[in-house]
């Protein structure tokens, strides 16, 4: 029987050598993963359970991201109770505050890898998939049972294939191409429980940063799991990172896909998601002119390296709009002193951008930049549903990191391809 790269990875786990979509497994885990305002509640599962040993130590990980620092007594009495259970249950990898974001410090520590099964228990999960590793998230018992017992009950999800074609123009990028597939697919409609697999020969020129973009807004078309084959680019990424052996998965020739969508990434423009829905995509062209009063550029969709030296580049030798809060938020530790040692945050911070410590930042509209009544925030995160980033009467567009430095400069909602040409025609009247 020919299976997918995701049906491959979750048969291996449960022990069988073949398996079909809606087959019910009890599966294995390779690594379990939890957040701080989900952590405690997932050790206080375990403690409710009667569990006072971890399957494995060096498999479970916890990351103080989404609060960090602690913004109130309260966040702060939450973190110090994951660090409390953390050394009770001797777990090996606690990443605390300022170590940054789950969904990027798991990659980068080596502990998401090549066709393994990985359970993490935050919405952004499939995020790692570009690993080519099978990354699912889950609730709090699911992810306080896998702690404790290193197992997991999932259905085997059908799959939705996504072949890539072309090249990328400039300035166009895989946020671009992510907010393109939540039109195509709608948010939380054709893809639910369902896996996205992306590739095609399109995909090998994408680095893993470009890659995560994708993986990471699948989550919100409703998948369980998104994935992208481990070739020659993930290999070099998780070679020098990986704290365990691992063995890649590759999907078998006449494998079954409930669909096969085709993207020319060559005839991509840069998009953005609207007020307030996901789905609601249109062209940064349309909404050219829109006046910001808040740039946000972070989260785990696009808070990487790449992306602060994309906007960077944008910004370098030029000034923050008046009257625009400009913020920048590297999602790891990694990324901030890779951004720091190369000079972006220094070219950022000239332009008038104020650099916050890693984390969620201001994503879920709680603390580093909450949006008032009537504000209107250009991001390069991920949802932009009514209140997401403070008040419910603040409207977020959602854009790659290029079109949010270029509107942070311009003041207004601006096509990062405008901006670029005008300073060449600059440079050429100089």
């Amino acid at each position: 029987m020919s299976m997918t790269i995701t049906e491959k990875i979750l048969a291996r786990a449960a022990g069988l050598d073949e398996v079909h979509p809606g087959q019910f497994l009890d599966c294995r885990v390779d690594q379990v993963a939890s957040m701080d305002l989900q952590g405690k509640l997932v050790f206080n599962t375990i403690d409710s359970l009667g569990a006072d040993t971890l399957f494995d130590t060096d498999r479970v990980a916890l990351t103080l991201d989404h609060h960090s620092p602690a913004q109130s007594i309260a966040i702060a009495d939450v973190h110090a109770a994951i660090r409390k259970a953390a050394k009770r249950f001797e777990v090996k990898n606690l990443f605390d505050v300022g170590s940054g974001i789950m969904h990027v410090v798991m990659p980068e520590r080596g502990l998401v890898l090549p066709g393994e099964l990985i359970i993490m228990n935050e919405s952004h999960t499939p995020t790692g998939g570009a690993m080519g590793a099978v990354v699912i998230g889950v609730g709090q018992t699911d992810a306080a049972v896998a702690a404790a017992l290193g197992e997991i009950w999932l259905v085997v999800p059908s799959t939705i294939r996504v072949n890539l074609h072309g090249s990328l123009a400039p300035n166009v990028t895989t946020k671009d191409l992510a907010l393109h597939l939540m039109r195509t697919l709608g948010y939380e409609k054709k893809a639910i429980y369902k896996t996205i697999e992306i590739g095609g020969p399109g995909m090998a020129a994408l680095s893993m940063d470009a890659r995560f973009t994708i993986t990471n807004y699948c989550s919100d078309m409703g998948a369980k799991s998104a994935i992208i084959e481990a070739d020659e680019v993930t290999l070099a990424y998780a070679k020098d990172r990986a704290q365990r052996p691992f063995k890649p998965v590759t999907s078998d020739p006449g494998c079954h896909y409930e669909e096969v969508i085709d993207v020319d990434l060559s005839l991509l423009e840069p998009l953005l998601a609207c007020p307030h829905a996901l789905d609601n995509i249109h062209s940064v062209v349309s909404q050219a002119g829109t006046v910001i009063h808040e740039a946000v550029i972070g989260t785990c969709t696009n808070g990487r390296f790449e992306d602060l030296a994309a906007a960077a580049a944008i910004v370098e030798g030029r000034s923050v709009a008046p009257g625009v809060r400009f913020i920048v938020v590297p999602a790891s530790r990694e990324v901030y002193q890779r951004a720091m040692k190369a000079g972006h945050l220094a070219t950022l911070t000239d332009a008038g951008a104020l650099v916050f410590p890693p984390g969620c930042g201001p994503c879920m509209g709680e603390h580093s930049g909450v949006l008032g009544a009537g504000e209107v925030c250009i991001s390069s995160g991920n949802r932009n549903m009514k209140g997401r980033m403070g008040s419910g009467e603040s409207f977020v567009y959602l854009g790659s990191p290029e079109t949010v430095a270029a509107s942070a400069i311009q003041g207004v909602i601006a096509d990062p391809r405008s901006l670029q040409v005008a300073r060449k025609e600059l440079s050429h009247a100089d």
